[in-house]
């Protein structure tokens, strides 16, 4: 085999690498997943789009148990989601989808001022509506703090995005695989049929 030869199917190669991880990126991107290491939620806040599911995940245990609950410590909490107080041992999980836009605050009732969290759904296309503006049916009172359209109290605006380089959440490992292993399918199968195409 020359030189152009190994070069060449070196480039298809990388070519088939660069279109398999863009078809893989957004499928990446979609949900969210926070872990639960030790007494603190990790990323403590995410963005996510209107549908998509976030993975609450125990990854460092500490032998007590935990809750992922909708709003804020000693206010009307558990309206939009909560996991029960049993998130305890290591790989232990609780989803939920999203179906509407806000920001979402959460907390853990075993431990309320030390694990706090938010959650920021953005619509369609969009962005997430500002912490102090209130859904457009039921008002709150004057004076009274913005209720987001899940019902939980938005307290603060929305933040950022997660920082990129964060390791990749549990439940999107198995796309992930799923994804590489299609690829080296794909790349076998080349190589098998460039093979044939060009007989040495």
């Amino acid at each position: 085999m020359t030189f152009v030869h190994r070069a060449l199917r070196f480039a298809s190669v990388a070519g088939l690498l660069v279109v398999a991880g863009s078809i893989a990126a957004p499928v990446l991107a979609q949900g969210g997943d926070v872990s639960i290491v030790g007494t603190s939620f990790q990323p403590p806040t995410i963005t996510v789009a209107v549908g998509d599911t976030v993975t609450w995940t125990v990854t460092q245990s500490i032998g007590q148990q935990h809750s992922v609950t909708s709003g804020k410590p000693g206010g009307d909490f558990g309206k939009d989601f909560d996991s029960g107080i049993g998130l305890q041992d290591n790989g232990q999980k609780f989803q939920f989808t999203f179906q509407k836009a806000g920001t979402y605050d959460y907390f853990c009732q075993v431990h309320p001022t030390q694990m706090t969290g938010q959650i920021v759904v953005t619509a369609a296309g969009g962005s997430a509506p500002p912490a102090s503006e209130a859904p457009s049916s039921g008002a709150p009172a004057s004076g009274a703090p913005a209720a987001t359209p899940g019902g939980s109290q938005a307290a603060t605006p929305p933040p950022v995005s997660p920082e990129a380089g964060e390791p990749l959440p549990p439940e999107n490992r198995l796309i992930a695989a799923g994804v590489l292993g299609v690829t080296l399918v794909l790349l076998f199968a080349a190589s098998w049929l460039w093979r044939r195409m060009n007989p040495a």
